[in-house]
């Protein structure tokens, strides 16, 4: 993840000198120490924040790979599904519950598969 940009440390510079001469504060006032710190408290925690968030590429990257499987894993459904029908109709020993049955499988298969990959 990018840094942020730099204008906004500098706009944050400009306004904190307006308002320091606006209220006539010398340039060694305990309260701008303490605006000072704060600037430091919030610099190390967007770094952190840099840090442990994924960028942007590799959330597409992701979901590209998401795609790919899911894409895979219909072609290879349609292919069952198929191959079920077949069997249905040379057999008729083929209960439709074991039909429903195995497309449940199927789906809760992919459901596992898409939520594994949103959470990891």
């Amino acid at each position: 993840m990018p840094a942020p940009q730099n204008k906004l440390s500098e706009d944050f510079a400009r306004v904190i000198s307006d308002w320091r001469k606006k209220h006539q504060l010398r340039e060694d006032e305990p309260l701008l120490l303490c605006l000072e710190l704060f600037q430091l408290h919030q610099s190390h925690w967007d770094a952190i924040r840099r840090q442990e968030l994924p960028s942007f590429s590799d959330f597409g990257d992701s979901l590209r790979k998401l795609h790919q499987d899911a894409v895979a894993f219909q072609r290879h459904a349609d292919a069952l599904t198929e191959e079920l029908r077949r069997y249905k109709s040379s057999s008729r020993l083929v209960a439709p519950s074991v039909t429903g049955l195995i497309l449940t499988a199927i789906f809760a298969a992919l459901a596992g598969l898409l939520i594994g990959k949103f959470l990891l």
